[in-house]
Parts: structure tokens; C-alpha cells; sequence
């Protein structure tokens, strides 16, 4: 039992780890994207930066999905279906769209089909058995093949639900936006590059193993270390050797991801964070303030929970947010398995609602979140906006429930809150921010105060002012850790 509650855990953070931080990298590239739901009275209703994107197509692109087969069970047929009908309303927004639905088998005899499968999977595209009631199997071939002048890209369309729900409306919902990613991707000749930051203990290659897979698909995904590197994330050269001038590129990295970072930040490397940032740099922040982890809670029932030194303060707070030392409990929560008991030799188990573990279900209406079912948190705290709005433009993307309660720290996380009956008097909270977008023109925290020490950093082109660019603050890392099965 105990395997099976930390496998359902681990496919509900891969889930929302996924869905989370393909949308959130998404916005932070400037591609704003609304997943719809095809029901009867949307289904003809696209995302308006798909429609952006389709009037924007220079060249053609044929599109031919492979869904279509009258032996084909009746939820793939559906499947078919709406996958025809989304690519019918990208072909009135674009006459660069052509599309067409092939039975792929129909037909062929069985060594025909054997060699028009044995090219699907030599291009990445791979059939699916279907037992039927009568024994036989029958084949699906569950995407389509995209092709943009000498280009031609595999698109699985059928997806499963890492939750374990019905695969029918979880790839009906993710359609559009897999068919708009093809197109994106096809048509993009360089990848973006999106870089985790590593050297301050953030999370490891394996614990962020299914996100760094899942963006691989779209991005280039690199890990870097700063190490008081001037150069780690700018492309900086050498302009006049004899005048030893320096100059630069730009960034190296489109996107740089600080995972649940547990040690300090020197100067220097705050420095290079913020010169990325100055220089159209743009990052998403998954940060824990305190030390406080479900970890801690294995060996024994409670553990003394401290603020993490990380020094980062100085720069959420001139980006305009506060990341507060606090942990959240919300009534809204997840349940954990506790030993009740023993039958013979066997340990039995009883789930407990724990309060520090939300399950944040409040969104805001931004692309970013709009379709994102559930968000699971652990030992999260608030966030708060500070300072004038300037050119800062700032939006609450998820907040806990209406029955919340912040706990500051230093304090004692005890196990033993499980088993009291809350104080409604105390969950009073409404909607604390947890995870929020901060838009515009920043200014550095270096500005006026640049360290004695710097002075001979200044050749590198040190910037006060940033271009439009975007952050993203999420005070939970564990959300894109992948749980150990």
C-alpha cells in the first residue's frame, strides 16, 4: 500500500510538473497559449495566439493524421473527429494548413502494412495495439506527420493521463496545444534555450528528470553553474585585446530555472542573476524559504522549522515581490499514510489529512494556469507584491483556499496536527498567493549600490534597466520533483 501511495504521488507531480512548467516556459518565451476544451459550445473557439501564429505561417504546411480507420474503436473515431475539426478551423484561419485524414492500412494485405509500420517507427511515430472483444487485435497509428518545405516532424496526438483517467479527454484536451507546438516547432529554426541553474544546491538531474524530458521536446536544455563566473550566462568577448575591452553578445540562455535552491547566493552570483535579467533574461523561481520538507517527518514526529539563509531577498524585493519565511496550512489538503497498526507481520496504514500539503485549486484566468486542474504543494508560503507598480505589471496566478493559515517560522512541525481538530478561528487566511507573474521593464538591484569590488565589472556592460521581460515566482520547488516509486 505504502508503494502504491507513493506511485499515485509521483504521477500526480508529474502531471502538474509537466503541464505547469511547459505552460509557464511557454509564456516566459512570449508564446501565449490557451488550451481550450472542445465541447459543443467551444469547439470552433481557438486560443487567440493560435489564430497569432497560424495568420503568421510563411510557407505551407501539410499535415497528414493518421487516425482515420472504420475498424478503429468508437473512442478513437471521436478522437478522429475532433482532431478534424480543430485542423478544419486552423485551415480557415490559414491557407498555409492543409491537412488530410488517411486510414494508413486500408487496402493493404499484411505484408504492406508490416512495412508501413516498420516506417512509422523508423520516424518516431508508433502504433498502438488494440485487443477487441473478440480476440483480434486491431492497430491504431495515434499522431500524424507534419512537413514545413524539407522538414517533416512526428506528432503523437493520443496521449495518456498521468493520473490514470480516461486517455479520451485528457488528449482532447491537450489537442490544440500539441498541434500548435508541431506547427511552433516545425517551423522554428532555432530552438530556444532554457538552462537550469545548478551550484546552490537547487533540485538534481534526476529529481527534475520528467520535466527536463518533457521541455527537451521544445527546447534546449542545458545545466549551468554560476561559480562567480562573470561569463556563466552572457556571451561575453574580447573587443580591442590591446585596450583589454570587453563585450557581449548577450545571454547564453533564454530561460534560466532556479529549482529549490537550499544554500546561499553569493554577491557575485546575484550579480550575474540580475545582469541575465537586465540583459532580457528570464527566469522562473521555484523557491522554498524555509527548510521544512516531508522528509524530515519520516524518521520522527516532528522537526524544527528555520528560515533558509539564501539571500535572495535584495532582488525579490526590487522585482517587485516578497518571497515571506512562512509555511501555509489550508483545510484544502492533501492526505498522508500513517501506520495505525499491525495485522500479524503486516504494518497497516490510514490516510490523514496534513495540512501543510495544499491542494491548490484557485487559479487565475491567465494562459499560464487557465486549465490547470490542481497544484500540489508541499511546505509552501505566501507571497507577497511590494514596492510601486512602476513598469511592473503583476498577476496573481494561485492562491490556497478561503480557510488558510499562515504559520511563521521558527516553529515546530508536528505530526501531531493531524490528529487535532482544526480551529476554524484560525484558518481565517483567505487566498494567499502562491505562485505569481511579474511583467516589464525591472530595475536592478545593483543599481546605485554596485560593491566597491565590482568596480572592475563595469567594462562588462553593467545594465540598470531591463528590457520587456517576464519572472515567475513559485514558492514551492518539490512541484517539479519527480517522487521516488
Amino acid at each position: 500500500m505504502k508503494n502504491k501511495v507513493k506511485y499515485k504521488r509521483s504521477a500526480i507531480i508529474t502531471l502538474v510538473s509537466s503541464i505547469f512548467i511547459l505552460i509557464a516556459l511557454n509564456i516566459l518565451f512570449s508564446f501565449f497559449y490557451v488550451r481550450i476544451d472542445l465541447t459543443a459550445e467551444k469547439r470552433n473557439s481557438l486560443a487567440p495566439s493560435t489564430i497569432k501564429l497560424l495568420k503568421q505561417l510563411s510557407d505551407k504546411i501539410y499535415i497528414k493524421v493518421f487516425l482515420e480507420g472504420k475498424n478503429n474503436p468508437a473512442d478513437y473515431q471521436i478522437f478522429a473527429q475532433k482532431t478534424k475539426e480543430i485542423l478544419e478551423e486552423f485551415s480557415r484561419h490559414s491557407s498555409n494548413i492543409e491537412f488530410e485524414m488517411i486510414d494508413p492500412i486500408a487496402g493493404k494485405d499484411q505484408e504492406e502494412i508490416n512495412a508501413i509500420f516498420g516506417e512509422f517507427y523508423k520516424k518516431g511515430l508508433y502504433p498502438i495495439p488494440i485487443s477487441r472483444e473478440d480476440y483480434s487485435t486491431t492497430w491504431v497509428v495515434p499522431g500524424a506527420f507534419f512537413t514545413f518545405r524539407s522538414k517533416e516532424y512526428p506528432v503523437t496526438l493520443v496521449v495518456s493521463d498521468p493520473s490514470g483517467q480516461d486517455w479520451l479527454d485528457f488528449s482532447i484536451q491537450e489537442l490544440e496545444y500539441n498541434l500548435v507546438s508541431a506547427i511552433r516547432n516545425i517551423t522554428t529554426m532555432f530552438a530556444p534555450k532554457v538552462a537550469f541553474l545548478e551550484g546552490h544546491g537547487e533540485l538534481d538531474r534526476l529529481s527534475t528528470s520528467w520535466v527536463e524530458w518533457q521541455l527537451n521536446r521544445y527546447y534546449k536544455v542545458e545545466r549551468v553553474t554560476i561559480n562567480n563566473r562573470i561569463n556563466a550566462l552572457r556571451d561575453i568577448y574580447v573587443k580591442d585585446s590591446a585596450e583589454a575591452t570587453i563585450g557581449s553578445y548577450g545571454n547564453k540562455y533564454d530561460v534560466l530555472i532556479v529549482a529549490q535552491p537550499t544554500q546561499p547566493f553569493s554577491d557575485m552570483d546575484k550579480y550575474v542573476l540580475d545582469q541575465f535579467i537586465m540583459n532580457g533574461g528570464k527566469i522562473l523561481w521555484l523557491i522554498d524559504m524555509t527548510d521544512a520538507s516531508i522528509d524530515s517527518l519520516q524518521s520522527k514526529n516532528e522537526f524544527f522549522a528555520t528560515e533558509r539563509p539564501l539571500r535572495l531577498n535584495s532582488l525579490f524585493f526590487k522585482y517587485g515581490v516578497r518571497m515571506n519565511a512562512n509555511l501555509v496550512q489550508d483545510l484544502n489538503c492533501q492526505a498522508i499514510p500513517l501506520q495505525s497498526g499491525m495485522i500479524g507481520n503486516q504494518p497497516q496504514y490510514k490516510m490523514w489529512a496534513f495540512p501543510y500539503m495544499p491542494i491548490i485549486v484557485n487559479f487565475s484566468s491567465h494562459p499560464i494556469v487557465r486549465n490547470i486542474q490542481a497544484l500540489k504543494f508541499d511546505f509552501g508560503g505566501t507571497i507577497d507584491f511590494v514596492g510601486a507598480q512602476g513598469d511592473l505589471r503583476k498577476t496573481v496566478l494561485a492562491t490556497t483556499s478561503e480557510k488558510t493559515k499562515v504559520v511563521p517560522v521558527p516553529s515546530i512541525v508536528t505530526l501531531n496536527v493531524i490528529k487535532t481538530q482544526p480551529n476554524l478561528q484560525e484558518f481565517s487566511r483567505m487566498y494567499e498567493p502562491v505562485a505569481v507573474l511579474v511583467e516589464g521593464i525591472f530595475t536592478s538591484a545593483f543599481k546605485g549600490i554596485l560593491p566597491v569590488e565590482f568596480d572592475t565589472i563595469k567594462e562588462f556592460n553593467f545594465k540598470t534597466e531591463s528590457r520587456e521581460t517576464r519572472q515567475i515566482f513559485v514558492s514551492d520547488g518539490d512541484i517539479i520533483r519527480i517522487a521516488s516509486i
